[in-house]
């Protein structure tokens, strides 16, 4: 096993996962010396009613509960400003996110307000520039979402904000949250979450806490996913939620991977999901990476296969066997989908002439270490689905 020398490891986060957790929420926001919560989610979430099922929750709790189910799929600092006033008129102390991605970024962004000014916004976009706790965040976690919800990170119009205080206090995994979804988005959202997980695992800065998240998330998503696309399994359904809320903190704690950014950069060139981008790069992208000092990509033969297959291994061969099992993954799950996730770029719709500007938007000014031509590499051999045996 792995030991470095020193490290750091940061997670503030408090996971409740099982039946009757969002019952837990009242007594987890009173330790946190909250009393009246403000619920934001958007209009599809309320429409299934599950912020119903949130208050009902509070019931006998005494709390009152502000609700927002407004928020649009690309929040604006205008609805941010808006929010703070409400929140403040209406004598929030904390905020109840629903759902993911849009809805989280809307509630750290406003989180980073009510905890200060409202000109504090735009002032602490960048890293680390926030730099004390906020006001309490709880996440409840729907089974849609972009990886980022339980993570430093968060985006508004042009601002990217990245602090651990960006971090949910609490995060409440219950299965009466987690309705059943189209494969491709539930497909994208697992995805993500094993793209992060993965690199968490394997990167020359990984530690025994990074190790912890990212082989547990690792396993919930190679053991469930094609199965709850087959057959709608709720426990199933909540084993992808915790891989997610894990893979967030994982996430969180090593540095940004060549997968995750080309995935990010190809995502929004092309307007596919991110998670279906890096599903399609994720064993291009370690395959590039087997041959690279440092990184550790035999130790991800035990999560993703299990001892037998790892110990019934020679050590040289697991780098290359835990691809290979991620491959066979993936068309299980293209199967399970009926066929319609694409496993190359060329069959997703990408053009070829395209590769060039997202591998220079992922790679930017290579303070990320790695370059243009390794993006390229990554790119063009997911594109023709080629296997890249060494860096």
């Amino acid at each position: 096993m792995f030991f470095p020398d020193n490290y750091e490891f940061f997670c503030p986060t408090k996971i409740n996962s099982g039946k009757r957790a969002l019952e837990q929420i009242p007594f987890e926001l009173d330790a946190l010396n909250a009393r009246k919560p403000l619920i934001i989610t958007d209009k599809e979430t309320a429409k299934k009613g599950l912020v119903k099922k949130i208050t009902g929750a509070f019931r006998d709790s005494g709390i009152a509960v502000g609700i927002f189910d407004g928020v649009p799929p690309v929040p604006d600092l205008e609805l941010i400003r808006g929010l703070a006033n409400n929140y403040r008129d209406a004598g929030c102390d904390s905020t109840i996110a629903v759902g993911g991605g849009a809805v989280v970024d809307a509630a750290k962004a406003l989180n980073i307000v009510v905890s200060g000014r409202p000109e504090d916004l735009k002032a602490f976009a960048g890293e680390d520039l926030i730099e004390n706790s906020l006001r309490p965040l709880v996440f409840v976690p729907t089974p849609l979402g972009t990886g980022f919800e339980t993570s430093r990170f968060a985006t508004l119009e042009e601002l990217t904000f990245s602090s651990p205080f960006l971090m949910p206090d609490l995060v409440v995994i219950d299965p009466r949250m987690m309705t059943a979804e189209r494969p491709a988005e539930l497909i994208s959202t697992a995805m993500i979450a094993l793209a992060h997980c993965a690199e968490a695992y394997t990167c020359p800065a990984k530690n025994p806490m990074t190790d912890t998240y990212a082989y547990a998330g690792m396993r919930f998503i190679g053991e469930n996913l094609a199965n709850v696309i087959r057959s709608d399994d709720k426990d199933g359904r909540l084993a992808l939620a915790n891989a997610a809320a894990m893979a967030g903190i994982a996430f969180s704690n090593t540095p940004r991977g060549i997968i995750h950014e080309v995935g990010w950069a190809l995502g929004d060139a092309s307007g596919l999901p991110p998670g279906i981008c890096m599903g399609i790069l994720l064993p291009y992208g370690l395959g590039y990476r087997m041959n690279s000092e440092g990184y550790h990509l035999s130790d991800m033969l035990l999560p993703l296969a299990g001892a037998e297959i790892y110990v019934g291994t020679e050590e040289n061969l697991r780098a290359r066997k835990a691809i290979s099992v991620i491959r066979e993954m993936q068309h299980d799950v293209r199967d399970a989908a009926g066929g319609d996730i694409p496993l190359t770029l060329k069959d997703a719709g990408i053009a070829k002439d395209a590769l060039a500007g997202v591998a220079g938007t992922a790679a930017g000014d290579g303070a990320a270490g790695f370059s243009v031509d390794d993006c390229l590499v990554i790119l063009e051999h997911a594109w023709e689905g080629k296997s890249i045996t060494s860096s």
